[in-house]
């Protein structure tokens, strides 16, 4: 599950799907824009903090905007149904060419 307070780019980790997500939780430690808690009232208090201190705001959405990619989810789709539309073509052309 992913936290973010509206408008900004800052992300507080709660969990994270194992070996599908858990890079982003480095990703986003190391860039410097989330933290990651598993203990949702030291969620609440860090998120808190955050949000009383524009300044640390600025410099995680900085931070964000910095190592974000975004397009990437489209990226991602279009190659997926490029790579889909290529083996249903190779599929049918192997068809015909098995009669």
């Amino acid at each position: 599950m992913l936290f973010s307070p509206p408008c900004f780019f800052n992300f507080h980790y709660r969990s994270f799907l194992p070996g599908q997500e858990a890079g982003n939780v480095n990703v986003v430690l190391d860039g410097g824009f989330g933290d990651y808690c598993e203990d949702p009232d030291i969620i609440a208090d860090e998120v808190s903090c955050w949000l009383k201190d524009s300044q640390l705001l600025k410099e995680m959405s900085q931070n964000a905007k910095e190592v974000g990619v975004p397009h990437a989810a489209s990226d991602i789709a279009f190659d997926i149904g490029e790579a889909t539309h290529t083996v249903m073509r190779n599929n049918i052309m192997n068809q015909q060419t098995a009669r």
